[in-house]
């Protein structure tokens, strides 16, 4: 019984990843990462704020908006955490090198 059940089940993973395949990357993703200093969760139209920004709520309404999130009070550690793929050294006693 096992020996009918594995042919299909290959043939069935190759319709399934050949058609996920063929429709997957035509064309590329559009990125747009904003890092901003100093911003609060209000100040930008989309969330209510007083202040104009008309290309921000056009991007926002386009978009996805990622709004459940956690950063530094700084920038720089959120810029140091982007471009080194690692979070959280100045918690540690003792720095460490970051490329080892």
């Amino acid at each position: 019984m096992l020996i009918w059940w594995l042919p299909l089940g290959l043939l069935f993973g190759f319709i399934v990843s050949h058609t996920w395949s063929s429709n997957f990357g035509k064309s590329p993703p559009h990125i747009v990462f904003i890092l901003v200093d100093d911003q609060g969760f209000r100040d930008v139209g989309y969330h209510g704020s007083e202040i104009k920004t008309p290309t921000l709520d056009r991007l926002a309404a386009q978009g996805v908006k990622l709004e459940n999130y956690y950063v530094q009070p700084l920038c720089s550690p959120s810029r140091s955490q982007l471009m080194t793929g690692r979070q959280g050294f100045i918690n540690e006693k003792k720095i460490k090198n970051p490329f080892h």
